[in-house]
């Protein structure tokens, strides 16, 4: 769910684009084999270290690279392959914010509604909060909450607490505020738990449910959610805090209609990184959004590089699981990488790889 301070920076670089763009410093062109074969051998190079991770490369709709390496299980050396599921974190936002534009579209919300439309009960100074307010992290909540409705600061157990969507709705709306609504922007973690319920209560259904038909399945991504694919444990990376191990997702305490509502539509799902090229295949496309839908989610997540291009990054981290995409979106160029030790952090080497593809890109 969480990105840290330092994840937060990073990921800022590379929506900027400064992290492979530098004035003066060309660098010669390499012929694509040649730099593909050095991402590659450079990956596998980092196993021995204790690396694992998944990493698809598209360069003009041409996968690059579609490889895993290293051990989904250290214990019983079983490999990653490029069907691992692997839990995505934050990557969970962009889905919550389309539902939402959905909902919009369909006439069940506005994104200029107050709160107070969903969550009757909500006091005073929560009524001014708005669904805008919220995707854009400017509602003043905290980030995440305790029991007693206190700004807490993150912890591997706030995940797995098992706290129902009522309870959390009740910490939320009963939490101090940071700053007034739209005056600051201040991640929140909650925000997008808050999302997630307004999505129950506007569409009828379960969150994971009306994501699923409303954007998984149009985009063809079957291997993403939380118990929608049926997951096993089998087929997901084992993760490594400090280098011992933490398991799956699936080893720590879920709700039976899946994690606690502390993780529920701002993180913890568990996807493929052919699942993800295939969510940003359907933005890039033109039948899972609308023009407007399209504009809506585009002005919360896409930004301009320094050279003025399009990008859209995103990242997410419960500091075990890294998971991190970066797509240009005017140069048709992806990256998307999943690592499962907190060592080997995908937002931090997507940078590195994004320069070395660059080299192909000024090749032509």
């Amino acid at each position: 769910m969480k990105r840290t301070a330092i994840a937060a920076a990073v990921l800022a670089a590379i929506v900027a684009g400064a992290v492979w763009y530098f004035r003066g410093r060309e660098e010669p062109p390499q012929p694509k084999a040649e730099v593909v074969a050095g991402i590659d051998g450079y990956l596998s190079g980092l196993t021995s270290k204790g690396f694992a991770g998944a990493v698809l490369l598209e360069n003009d709709g041409e996968v690059l690279l579609d490889k895993a390496y290293g051990a989904a299980d250290r214990t019983g050396g079983r490999p990653v392959t490029t069907a691992t599921g692997f839990d995505i974190g934050s990557l969970v936002k962009p889905f919550t914010a389309t539902a939402i534009l959905k909902l919009e579209s369909r006439g069940k919300l506005r994104r200029s509604d107050s709160i107070s439309r969903f969550f009757p009960s909500a006091p005073p100074d929560k009524t001014r909060i708005t669904v805008q307010q919220l995707l854009e992290h400017t509602s003043g909540l905290p980030d995440i909450v305790d029991a007693a409705s206190k700004p807490l600061g993150y912890t591997q157990d706030y995940d797995y607490e098992p706290v129902s969507r009522d309870e959390m709705v009740r910490r939320v709306l009963n939490a101090k505020l940071l700053s007034a609504p739209g005056e600051k922007s201040r991640y929140s973690n909650s925000g997008y738990s808050l999302l997630g319920a307004i999505i129950e209560i506007a569409s009828g259904e379960p969150y994971e449910q009306f994501v699923r038909e409303t954007i998984f399945e149009p985009a063809g991504m079957t291997r993403t959610g939380y118990l929608a694919p049926g997951w096993q444990r089998s087929d997901l990376a084992v993760g490594y805090l400090r280098n011992e191990r933490w398991g799956t997702p699936l080893d720590h305490r879920w709700l039976s209609d899946g994690p606690s509502w502390n993780l529920r539509a701002n993180g913890g799902m568990l996807s493929t990184t052919a699942d993800l090229a295939k969510w940003i295949h359907a933005l890039a496309g033109e039948t899972l959004l609308t023009a407007a839908e399209k504009k809506a989610l585009f002005d919360l997540y896409v930004h301009r590089n320094k050279r003025g291009a399009r990008t859209m990054g995103a990242a997410g981290s419960n500091d075990v699981f890294d998971a991190c995409y970066l797509w240009y979106v005017d140069e048709n160029r992806l990256l998307v990488m999943l690592t499962s030790s907190d060592a080997w952090r995908a937002e931090e080497m997507i940078p590195d790889l994004a320069k070395r593809m660059r080299r192909i890109q000024r090749a032509r």
